[in-house]
Order: structure tokens, then sequence, then C-alpha cells
């Protein structure tokens, strides 16, 4: 139940005044203790007096012990109160109103005319200065010449030697402590007693440069060569982190220090603006886009450009020239394996990396290769062919085969024996003709052998192969570079660690996926099936810098004019999470 509470005062003449509060719970109490969800200051009044609670659309009150009240007029000790009820508890009339917005229901509180006892109850505490021997004039100066030597000249001692400023802080006196506005946020803590760190200038507020004294390499929010925001460039450092305060607000995370600017960019900005507002992640935040890899050229000059795409569009494939159907792999009856079916799970493939965030890279020897076996010849088993190399397979091929015809190993069982049969006392070397031959066999053995693994067997199942004319190489087939997208959401921060409890199928729907090119990746809907606003109720809140960075590091020097400002780069967990494996999906600089 939530209930707006306004309470009317009576002021000078006959206006009137009101102040606002909200009770939120399943019982309003209502008396004169001060643990009352709604005090009463009449004194006749029990310290417990009633409570109400929500009844269906309306409201149940009830009076505690034998306490009475009167509802539109008539004594009751309970009744049923719908908006538009009066209700008199002693000298306050409570009238009862539809809730506005999410309120359940409205309370105005409202007292009436005190009685004749309360008046002269009231009358007998006030005294006024003419009954004691000060004027006003003598007390105002002497608590004045009071507030001036006990907060200012005995505080102030200290400032012209430490060792009595120490003396005086272990004394029950007051002491320069009384002057500071809070306690510092323990990232400062090591400035210890030198306030002259930060207040250089008496009487002059924190100046940026003594922020950038220490923080260097503060970068910009956007770019300031694209997007030009007076409100970042002239706004003072200690504008937005504030220190002395309690509870801190050094570092921001509410939802309105994004918000303020984002809920409509276009009013803030005087250059053109490609982002679209956002100011609330349940309410007001448009959809994900994806950081996506879009291939150009053939296998062997591809190249790759990064380009932004929302997640709900139609039209959305992922283009890594790999063949990867996730139904299969993840078929509950499990899928066959070298040694038996083999039940697969995401985790097989999918691992976190140390710091949680993103995925380690998936590779065929660490994770197909125990399936995908590179097996070409059904005699010799435990020959394998290199992965990732056409022309070495190639290469390998006419080297087996040959030694076979030449060396007279043991001909595969779908091959014949290429030698011929000889006399007894025959000489068993070949002539230049039959070593030819042989040679030209085994080379048309190998090329049939790598025709099939390239375009029917081996290498087709999971790659896209094309023919290339290019007498340098020594493969005609070249299999289309593999490239998966490791950072799909570089604008935003995701932690799997924190996610670990949940299944990925929540998220992922790759039991159903028979395509590589299908795009897995969840949308906005499913994150707010958990994940709300930063005022959200029924929901995780989640703020603006829960998923987004300010300081972006990419964008230069937000201070660079300024006294100490360095190019030093400082580098975050972020940037040790992602590492180089990033390339251009990321707007955190690689380290180079």
């Amino acid at each position: 139940m939530r209930v707006l509470i306004r309470e009317i005062r009576r002021t000078a003449g006959d206006s009137f005044e009101h102040a606002d509060s909200t009770f939120e719970g399943d019982v309003l109490t209502i008396g004169r203790a001060t643990d009352q969800g709604l005090q009463l200051q009449d004194r006749q009044l029990a310290l417990s007096h009633s409570e109400l609670r929500q009844s269906g659309r309306n409201l149940s009150l009830r009076a505690q012990g034998d306490q009475q009240l009167f509802v539109n007029g008539k004594r009751t000790r309970a009744a049923r109160v719908a908006p538009g009820d009066e209700i008199d508890i002693g000298v306050y009339r409570i009238t009862v109103r539809q809730g506005p917005g999410d309120y359940d229901f409205a309370l105005d509180v409202e007292a009436g005319e005190l009685s004749h006892e309360e008046a002269v109850f009231g009358a007998g505490f006030r005294q006024s200065l003419d009954q004691t021997a000060w004027s006003k004039r003598q007390l105002s100066w002497g608590l004045s010449l009071v507030v001036l030597v006990l907060f200012l000249v005995i505080p102030g001692i200290g400032l012209f030697d430490h060792d009595i400023a120490a003396e005086l802080r272990r004394l029950p006196v007051p002491d320069d402590g009384l002057w500071l506005s809070g306690p510092m946020h323990s990232a400062h803590r090591f400035m210890g007693d030198n306030c002259n760190a930060c207040h250089v200038e008496p009487f002059v507020r924190v100046r940026d440069q003594e922020c950038i004294a220490c923080h260097v390499s503060v970068t910009h929010h956007v770019d300031p060569l694209v997007h030009q925001f007076a409100e970042l460039e002239e706004t003072r450092c200690a504008t937005c982190h504030k220190e002395h305060k309690e509870p801190s607000v050094l570092v921001r995370n509410d939802q309105g220090l994004c918000g303020d600017c984002h809920g409509d960019l276009r009013a803030s900005s005087s250059s053109p603006i490609s982002v679209d507002d956002a100011s609330d992640f349940e309410h007001h935040h448009p959809e994900f886009k994806l950081s996506m890899l879009v291939p150009s050229g053939g296998a062997l000059d591809m190249t790759w450009e990064v380009e932004r795409r929302p997640v709900n569009d139609p039209g959305l494939v992922e283009q890594s020239n790999l063949k990867f159907p996730h139904d299969v792999h993840l078929d509950a009856a499990g899928i066959e394996g070298p040694a038996g079916k083999v039940q697969m799970v995401c985790s097989d493939c999918h691992r976190p990396e140390a710091g949680g965030a993103y995925m380690q890279p998936v590779t065929m020897e660490s994770h197909c290769a125990d399936c995908h076996l590179l097996t070409f010849d059904p005699a010799v088993p435990d020959r394998v062919l290199p992965h990732g190399q056409p022309d070495m397979v190639v290469r390998l091929l006419e080297e087996f085969y040959s030694r076979e015809v030449l060396l007279g190993g043991e001909p595969a069982a779908t091959s014949r024996s290429v030698r011929e049969a000889r006399r007894p006392g025959q000489s068993s070397a070949m002539t230049a003709e039959e070593r030819t031959a042989a040679i030209d066999r085994a080379k048309q053995q190998a090329h049939d052998v790598a025709e099939t693994i390239f375009e029917r067997t081996t290498c087709a199942i999971c790659h896209e192969v094309e023919r290339v004319d290019d007498a340098d190489r020594d493969s005609p087939w070249q299999v289309l570079p593999v490239r998966l997208a490791h950072v799909w959401m570089p604008k935003g921060w995701f932690d799997h660690s924190s996610h670990r409890t949940m299944d990925c199928a929540s998220c992922h729907e790759a039991e159903t996926s028979s395509s590589a090119a299908d795009v897995l990746m969840p949308d906005i809907a499913s994150c707010r099936e958990c994940h709300g606003g930063g005022n959200a109720r029924n929901k995780l809140a989640s703020e603006c810098v829960d998923c987004h960075v300010f300081h972006l590091k990419d964008t230069g020097l937000m201070r660079p004019d300024e006294p100490g400002a360095s190019l030093r780069p400082i580098w975050s967990d972020l940037d040790e999470v992602r590492g180089d494996r990033v390339f251009k999906m990321t707007p955190v600089k690689a380290r180079p």
C-alpha cells in the first residue's frame, strides 16, 4: 500500500500551507507516538490510537483498544472508508482521496481549532526575554562572541602550529575538524590532513588543475571533434565529483547523471546527433545495437568492417564464414562422436574469461578436434592433416602418397598397388619412366583425396571453400577466413559472472538455431524481464552506469591544457579483461 499524506497547516491570516510525505507498507498506524506512521500532535490522543489497512479498493479503519473515532460524523470503532470519506480523530480531520499517479490513496490531514484546555496547556510553556535579565541585543552579542571564540579563534590556533592542532584534536574542545563539511572519500584518504593538496587558494573553491595534478588521464565522454557539448567543456570536475559528502557522491551512480542529458540529446547539442535518447532502462531506452563484422573480398584478400545494427533488424545475419548448427550439437539425445554418443552443453565450448565479462575464443584445437578428426586415409588413422593451412594439406597428401608408391609402403585400402610384380633376380629399382609415372599417380590420388576433403567431407562440413586460380599456390582450394565477434556490444558492459546462476538458454536461443548465420544475442526485452530502471520497485534497479562508462578512453584528454595533464595511459579492469582480441569492436583503446 502506497499512500500520499498531505498535512495542511493554517498560517498567518486565512492562508494555508501543506507538506507531503509518502507511506509505504501494509499497515498505517495513527497516534501520538513518534513511531506512528501518521503522528497527530494531540496530547489527548493515545500513543497508538488506530490503524488503516487496504481492503480491496477501499481502506479498513480500526481503533486500538477502547479508543473511538468518527467517520462522516458517526461515532465508531471500525469502518470501511473510501475516497471522499472524512475521519475525525481528536482535533484532526483526515479526508480520504483517490491517490494520484502510482499512489493507492491520498490522505489530507488538517488540524482543527484547539480546545480551551489545549490553549491553556500550550501557553504555560511560553516565556519571553522580558522575564529575564537579558535584552535581545545583549544576548545576541554575547552568543556571537561565544560562537566566534569557540568555532573560529580556538580552531584557528592550529593553523599556526601543527603540534597545537594535534593537541586540540585530543582535548574535549572545538578543533579545526569542525570546519570540515564531511568525511573524505576513501580514495582521497591517503592525503591525510593535507587540506592544501586540493584547497590551494583561500576562500576559492577547488580548481580543475588540482584534480588534474593526480588524475592526469581524464578523458572526454564524447569525441569533441564530432559533437560540441559546451556543458562538458565548461563544467568543473567538482560539479559532478563532490567530496566531503555523506553518503558519498564522489563518483555518481544515479540515473540522473546520464538521463538529464540523454533524455533529450538534441536539445543539448549544437551538432547532429546519431545516438537515440535514453533516460530509463525499463521505460525509455532504445533497442540494443550490435557491432556486426561484415566481410568483403575473396579467400586471399578478405577484409572486415564493423557495422552497427539493431538486434531486432529482420535482415540481421552473422557472416563468419562458418557452418555450425547449434541445435545438432545441443540435441538432448546426444551427438555421435568417435567414442559414441556425446551429450554436449554450452559450457563445453563457451567458457568465460578470468574477468567474467567475455568468453574465451572457440578454437578448433581446443573445442572441435576431439570429434572432428582431420584424418584422410582409413589405413592410417593416426595421420591427421593440419588445420587452417590448405597449401600445406595438399603438400602433405602428395608427400604421403608419393612415399607409398616410391618406398613400397602399405597402400591405402581405397587405392591399388602401383608397383608391378617382378621375377626372382630381377632388379627392384624403378626406371625413370616408372618413377615419373608413379609420382604422377601419387599426385593424382592426393588431388582426388584433397578434392573430397575440401569439397565434400572434412573441410566442407564446417567451412566455406572456394577454388582459387593461383599458380603460385599448391592448393587450388582456399578456405574462407573465419572471424567471430568477440564483443557484440562494445558500447556497454556486461558481466557473465554476475549471471552465472542463469541458464544460457534464458538469453541465447541456441537450442533452436540450425545455422551459424543466426544471431543469438538477446534483445532488450529479454533483459527487462529482470532489470528495471533506476527507480524500479519490482525488478532489479539498474542505473545507466551499471552498463555504460562515462570517460571513454579513446576520446582524448578532457582538460589537455591544464597543468599536469598527460597522455600517459591508465588502464582499468575493463581494459585488462578485453585485451588485444577486441580489435575495432570496442571504444576502449587496445594496449599498444
